[in-house]
């Protein structure tokens, strides 16, 4: 992986540390509000004797945090952006908070003292990340020099201008030289760089001028990792079957033992999901029966790990005979869809019955979501490196899906394969546990149709 910044990873323990330190401050100004100074002691003290109340909530805050993309700096374009996802915050963990009191008898912590908590907390968790925009947004970012051009720079260039606090700005750009090393990478005119973005390169001596520059502290790196650093998507047009390669970060997808560790993941966690759910499907099955009859249930070849086909299970929402003529995309609000199914596409109910196909080893809960083979063929042919998605089993949620919304048209699909291959780069526990937290927040922000 190309570091093109500062670590996400710290920048995110730090934010999830500030927040569980304003969380228990207001949890103590709060009871200290509500009991004064001499019950304070006394009814405070309840709570401290349940230390797994305490966990719970800590937990709560930061997978909720996460889920609603609170911890990532460089997502955060304006503070309508974060005020937004701030609310959503603190509904759902105000729910959290309340249910797990009402679960658990013994914890103590009044409906009171946690409407306190949360009016203290969560506005001094906004203003933290509004001084954070504002602080990042004082020192000049990394300077970088390109080297080459194609499209790939101009996307480069744009996305680093939708970002208000982007991890590096373009000072220089460079032709890609073709039978010298140019003088500024001759002198000293690069002291001040403090990384090199390749884009095209055609000469040795060039080369061997940026490697010696790479081992004397200037990270060099190429256009289309600091693209993928930038976006979390591989920009599949402006790489070859080289940069698979030569990254290395693929040569071990086939093998890795996280196959067998997700597998034992994907059962568990299906089946309490299944377990937990099924109130909730059974109600919309028997909303689908009443308004529609029969089918309750919609069964469609799809192609899984390695290209294999099996049938994917789904809760039938559209009207009857409605792929009579060959099944077609489903579009912003398509008369196909019933009524009574609205809420079930919105909040991605109908994806329900494929906790079977988890549960069977066709599907995974996190991977690339599966597509028809009569449309994956014409994908395959349309959009180069497609195939490299089938390396692994497709799943309800994954990188792409929490993204991006309902893709309906070859640019969509494009955009999705580049978000699967980033996740297929990154494949492990780390991007299994990151696109489970984030899918509530996608549920939210990226309804489906």
């Amino acid at each position: 992986m190309q570091r093109i910044g500062p670590s996400q990873r710290l920048t995110a323990m730090l934010l999830a540390a500030a927040d569980l330190l304003i969380l228990a401050g207001a949890a103590v100004v709060a009871a200290r509000i509500r009991f004064g100074s001499e019950l304070f002691n006394h009814e405070f003290g309840k709570t401290l004797d349940h230390p797994w109340f305490i966990v719970y909530a800590l937990l709560a805050q930061v997978l909720l945090s996460t889920t609603f993309d609170l911890y990532r700096p460089q997502s955060w374009r304006t503070r309508d952006y974060v005020l937004l996802r701030m609310a959503a915050l603190a509904l759902s963990l105000a729910i959290a908070l309340a249910l797990g009191v009402y679960m658990v008898p013994a914890w103590r912590f009044g409906r009171g003292l946690l409407a306190l908590t949360l009016l203290v907390s969560l506005p001094a968790q906004a203003a933290l990340r509004f001084v954070w925009l504002a602080v990042a947004a004082l020192p000049q970012p990394r300077r970088a020099t390109v080297i080459g051009g194609g499209p790939i720079v101009g996307a480069l260039e744009e996305e680093l201008r939708r970002r208000p606090n982007a991890p590096f700005q373009i000072a220089a750009h460079l032709p890609a030289p073709t039978e010298a090393v140019p003088d500024e990478l001759r002198s000293s005119a690069l002291a001040d760089v403090d990384l090199v973005v390749v884009a095209s390169l055609s000469h040795d001596a060039t080369v061997d001028r940026l490697a010696a520059l790479n081992f004397r502290g200037v990270p060099v790196v190429d256009a289309a990792g600091a693209y993928a650093a930038l976006t979390g998507r591989i920009p599949v047009q402006q790489v070859d079957s080289r940069w698979f390669i030569a990254t290395g970060d693929f040569s071990s997808l086939a093998t890795s033992p996280f196959h067998h560790v997700q597998r034992i993941l994907d059962a568990l966690i299906a089946s309490v999901l299944l377990l937990l759910s099924s109130p909730i499907l059974i109600a919309a099955a028997a909303a689908v029966l009443l308004t529609d009859g029969t089918p309750i249930f919609y069964r469609q070849r799809r192609l899984g790990r390695y290209g294999a086909s099996f049938s994917l299970l789904k809760l039938r929402t559209m009207k009857r005979g409605s792929d009579e003529n060959g099944p077609t995309f489903a579009e912003k609000n398509d008369p196909r869809v019933l009524p009574v199914a609205r809420p079930l596409r919105r909040w991605r109910i109908d994806e329900l019955p494929q906790l079977y196909n988890v549960l069977r080893g066709e599907m995974s809960l996190v991977g690339p979501r599966p597509e028809r083979p009569d449309v994956a063929a014409d994908l395959e042919r349309l959009i180069p490196f497609y195939a490299f998605r089938y390396s692994v089993r497709p799943g309800i949620t994954g990188w792409a899906q929490v993204h991006l919304p309902y893709c309906a048209t070859t640019a969509d699909h494009l955009a999705k394969l580049e978000f699967d291959l980033y996740h297929l780069r990154h494949y492990g526990p780390a991007m299994y546990a990151i696109v489970l937290i984030r899918t509530l927040g996608a549920l939210v922000f990226r309804p489906g149709r």
